[in-house]
């Protein structure tokens, strides 16, 4: 360990004692003016994570940020444009800063029948949004729905199914240990995998299976969840975006379409999002009390986050997997905010 290493690993055990009790184990990577800081495991540590929510950035904004380079007014275009079936006015911008007025979450995974194939299962999950109506709504809604239908919107668009959207962010970024499980069949052995939940629904610890219900019955693809991945290509996905954002590099498209969505796009009377990019909400922001309010990042329902603050040129991504063996331990949420204090306190 270097000695911010140290001080670090001190600090979160002299105010965690109990972390064991928190999550099993969390890999921490800092990045400041774009040089590694630390590289941080405690407890029980593995290769690969569930990255649950981070998906919706590494993959989906991903994807958006190169088509709205070349189609920027399509951004403010009706989605029926290309989803004939869509008869309402909603536009990518309502869906990436969730205001579009759909529900947060429903449990299709229920109903989801047939061979586990992501294509196959991802039109029957269409076919069910097709009945779905929006509702006006004055403040955002965090929505999985948002993303199912912008998923939806970018294979109309691009005229190409998910799993092959994803191959292109994949290679175009370089995100070789960063991926999908199509058919939830694990790409390495399952002892790799973080375990999360001792599921009741499908009667076993999950371990190299997306702990989403959704995802899972989508057949492991999905805009919204089901990305597996290192801590290692994580930071990388997120130095990667630190290029864009800080020195105009175009391996995600147009660096000004990347500010604008890791940018505030809503007031903060209606919600904390840039576009697809959560930012900090006061006073309780996941990244804590110093990040700026440029920051932009995202949280994962298993425990993991990833935040930028451009002010400070710091870049933290956390992995854990504080789901097992069970969500019912929530204590997680509560250390997030304080991990960035310490990590930012000690720089």
């Amino acid at each position: 360990m270097n000695s911010y290493e140290r001080k670090l690993h001190s600090r979160i055990l002299e105010r965690v004692p109990e972390l064991a009790e928190i999550t099993p184990g969390l890999v921490i990577e800092v990045h400041s003016k774009g040089r590694k800081r630390a590289h941080l495991r405690l407890g029980e540590t593995y290769t690969y994570y569930d990255l649950a929510s981070l998906t919706k950035i590494l993959f989906t904004a991903s994807s958006a940020i190169a088509y709205f380079s070349s189609q920027p007014a399509e951004l403010r275009s009706p989605i029926r444009d290309y989803l004939p079936w869509w008869k309402h006015q909603t536009t990518p911008i309502d869906l990436l800063t969730h205001t579009a007025g759909l529900a947060w979450w429903k449990p299709y995974y229920k109903s989801l029948k047939g061979p586990m194939q992501p294509e196959l299962r991802w039109n029957q999950l269409l076919n069910k949004l097709k009945r779905v109506r929006p509702s006006p709504t004055t403040k955002a809604v965090y929505s999985d729905l948002d993303l199912w239908m912008l998923g939806a919107f970018l294979e109309g668009a691009l005229g190409r199914p998910l799993l092959e959207l994803w191959q292109d962010v994949q290679h175009r970024l370089k995100l070789g240990d960063v991926f999908f499980h199509p058919g939830n069949k694990p790409k390495f052995a399952r002892k790799l995998y973080a375990p999360t939940e001792d599921c009741a629904w499908r009667k076993r610890v999950l371990q190299g299976e997306v702990h989403d219900e959704n995802t899972w019955s989508l057949a492991g693809v999905a805009p919204h969840a089901g990305l597996f991945g290192s801590i290692e290509a994580v930071s990388d996905w997120g130095l990667k975006l630190r290029a864009a954002v800080l020195q105009n590099s175009t391996a995600f498209g147009d660096p000004q379409m990347v500010r604008h969505f890791v940018g505030r796009r809503i007031s903060r009377a209606r919600g904390d999002w840039g576009l697809g990019f959560m930012k900090p909400s006061v006073p309780k922001a996941s990244c804590g009390r110093h990040f700026s309010r440029k920051s932009f990042g995202h949280t994962g329902f298993t425990g993991t986050s990833l935040w930028m603050d451009p002010v400070q040129d710091l870049l933290v991504v956390i992995l854990s997997n504080r789901v097992y063996p069970t969500r019912a331990n929530t204590r997680f949420q509560q250390l997030r905010a304080p991990l960035h204090d310490w990590i930012c306190e000690l720089l």
